[in-house]
């Protein structure tokens, strides 16, 4: 796969905040270079199966440092630096920040 003329993408952590997966759908449907990953497949499956070729999507344990170490690895090896780790709505930049439609 091509690198990303981007110097920098995010990787956003699925698993725990509303707003954090609105705002990685919202970076998906833009075409926002963007990787995704998350303890759960099911949280990950969307956005493999309408991968617009500038999203990476990993199933990891998100809490064990070598494994989010190496999804670090492999995001770097395909799109390039990563620049942010999202993984709480207190981590999305404030311009960003989004609210999770009410369920």
């Amino acid at each position: 796969m091509r690198k990303s003329t981007r110097t920098e993408v995010p990787l956003v952590v699925l698993d725990d905040d509303a707003a954090v997966l609105e705002h990685a759908r919202s970076l998906f449907r833009h075409g926002v270079p963007l990787a995704v990953i998350s303890s759960h497949y099911s949280e990950v499956v969307p956005f493999m199966l309408g991968n617009n070729g500038r999203t990476v999507a990993l199933v990891a344990d998100v809490d064990d440092p070598d494994q989010l170490a190496g999804a670090i690895t492999v995001v770097e090896g395909r799109l390039g630096r990563v620049g942010s780790v999202v993984r709480y709505g207190t981590d999305l930049p404030a311009d960003r920040r989004v609210h999770a439609p009410a369920a």
